[in-house]
């Protein structure tokens, strides 16, 4: 019995020397002692130099043993396990060792979760629970045969929560599309969760836009300021993070609308009936009033009331556009412009103010005002450069209003300005391309003849400046 108690007591000892060795209850994030220490640091050097030139086989023992003597040592020491595992999951064929591999990927995130605090205080750098467990959840997907769709959901879910607008853009759209998923197996279970998720998804993805717009912004002005051509590099960096979160942003609303799990008169026949009892309830008249804006549904009863009853109670953006839709509605345009400028006034998100522009501008342009809709797209496009619609919208307005001239030939120049904007839309924006190139395709059928123009004494390649309102220079092609 003392032999027991003893070899225990000597247990004990042995994990708590190791945790202090290893530096997890001290700071000896490199071992203990000069020979401890000195083979921490070369397991570090080998480790770097052989994932460097992506020898992983090579690399693989050393930051084994790395990882599970000196787990605190490095922050790099789980951003190199998980290139080498992945480097040797994508290579190995035996089915057995590659499960093994991925198993031994999903404990690196498991590890760096554990020792979260000690490793965020060695690091400047963004790293945090919520982030780690969602780089976890996009490779569990990834790689694991057979994902559990409940243990993807939950990781995902738990991780969004904690970051919300500090998500990454692809683990927010992967929260929507695995909800969409689970919506679909189990509809009733899952019903009212996936609007929650749909609501989330799409707030947190405007506040990644938002940031990212924020950083073009700031390293453009730096580069007119200090003229570093590394500032112009990082603005066109952000640039593009924006277009795959743009792309990120219309997948969150298609894998919703796809899921069925609403549709604008599925929300009528929830909404309408509740809308009155809750009519001081600016939490609920809120999330009815979001989430009927995102699905445009902003013909329904539901939504125009709702959006009423809250503006009654709290002055907000979403609300204010809401009651312009409504007198729109009832043909008071007048009075529909001042609620939606008003709605322009309130909102603080750049990227929800450059929308509303658009929306008021595509309200006008409905209104046979093109001249109009192009000074509120135009306002759109210099709250968000990387924003397509409002080029479309404009390009719309110039072929609605194309007579600017007495020679009808010279009218048809008009075509070749909407194309420009057209052209510039899907340059910007690659979630308009398909529109864009469609209306190109269309619009090109009504550009002049190339005689027609040169007995006008214009030729290809020569400029046109499009008079009127439009007052625009283009190229004949």
């Amino acid at each position: 019995m003392k032999k027991s108690i003893l070899s225990i007591l000597f247990a004990a000892a042995a994990i708590g020397a190791s945790a202090q060795i290893n530096g997890i209850d001290n700071n000896n994030r490199f071992g203990v002692g000069e020979q401890d220490s000195l083979n921490c640091i070369a397991l570090i050097s080998n480790t770097k130099v052989n994932v460097n030139s992506n020898s992983f086989e090579t690399a693989y023992p050393y930051w084994k043993e790395l990882f599970t003597k000196y787990p605190v040592a490095r922050v790099d020491t789980y951003s190199h396990g998980i290139k080498i595992l992945k480097g040797l999951i994508a290579k190995e064929q035996d089915e057995q060792k590659k499960l093994d591999y991925i198993n031994e990927l999903m404990s690196v995130y498991d590890q760096q979760i554990k020792y979260m605090d000690k490793l965020q205080e060695i690091t400047k750098s963004k790293l945090s629970v919520g982030n780690t467990l969602g780089k976890k959840a996009l490779d569990y997907i990834r790689f694991v045969p057979k994902a559990s769709l409940d243990e993807a959901y939950k990781m995902l879910r738990e991780s969004v929560t904690a970051e919300k607008g500090e998500s990454e853009y692809i683990v927010t759209q992967n929260l929507m599309k695995i909800s969409a998923q689970k919506y679909k197996k189990d509809p009733a279970g899952h019903g009212e969760q996936v609007i929650q998720d749909y609501l989330d998804a799409s707030v947190y993805i405007v506040d990644v836009l938002d940031k990212y717009n924020e950083r073009i912004e700031y390293y453009n002005n730096r580069f007119k300021e200090l003229t570093d051509p590394k500032d112009s590099v990082r603005a066109d960096g952000y640039g593009k993070m924006i277009d795959a979160a743009r792309i990120a942003r219309s997948n969150i609303d298609g894998y919703f609308i796809n899921s069925g799990a609403a549709s604008c008169d599925d929300l009528e026949k929830i909404y309408a009936p509740k809308i009155e009892e809750n009519k001081d309830n600016i939490e609920y008249l809120n999330k009815v009033i979001a989430l009927m804006s995102m699905l445009k549904c902003t013909n329904q009863d539901a939504y125009l009331a709702a959006s009423e009853y809250a503006l009654a109670i709290e002055p907000n953006a979403k609300a204010a556009m809401g009651c312009g839709y409504r007198y729109f509605k009832r043909g008071e345009t007048d009075k529909a412009m001042e609620f939606f400028n008003q709605a322009i006034e309130l909102e603080t998100s750049t990227t929800n103010k450059a929308d509303m522009y658009y929306k008021v501008g595509a309200i006008y342009l409905s209104l046979k005002q093109p001249a109009k809709a192009r000074e509120y797209a135009r306002k759109a496009i210099g709250l968000n450069s990387k924003f397509g619609d409002p080029y479309i919208l404009i390009a719309q307005c110039y072929v609605s209003a194309p007579n600017w001239h007495n020679d009808k030939v010279l009218n048809g120049c008009v075509y070749y300005a909407a194309i420009d904007k057209l052209n510039r839309a899907k340059a910007v924006d690659p979630t308009v391309k398909d529109q864009a190139n469609k209306l190109i395709s269309q619009y090109s059928n009504y550009t002049p003849s190339t005689d027609e123009l040169f007995m006008r004494g214009y030729s290809k390649g020569k400029s046109i400046t499009i008079g009127g309102w439009i007052n625009e220079t283009t190229t004949i092609r």
